[in-house]
């Protein structure tokens, strides 16, 4: 289950953050809004294989706080 979300299965994990995380692909696209270029793993249901959070969905808007053009 996700930690954040709940509601999800928390198949991703993030080696570059500290402490051990069971994210959503989602949740964690949020929690990294602001850490691009940390490395996450995806569960395939027999390890956790490395992916992007590009591939998750994370879209990096460099202008206006982090949120896309107005």
């Amino acid at each position: 289950i996700c930690e954040q979300c709940s509601e999800a299965e928390g198949s991703v994990q993030c080696m570059s953050c500290a402490g051990v995380h069971a994210w959503c692909g989602p949740c964690t696209v949020k929690a990294h809004r602001n850490l691009p270029f940390h490395k996450v793993q995806r569960w395939n249901g027999a390890h956790y294989q490395p992916t992007s959070l590009m591939d998750l969905g994370f879209l990096w808007y460099i202008g206006h706080g982090g949120d896309p053009c107005p």
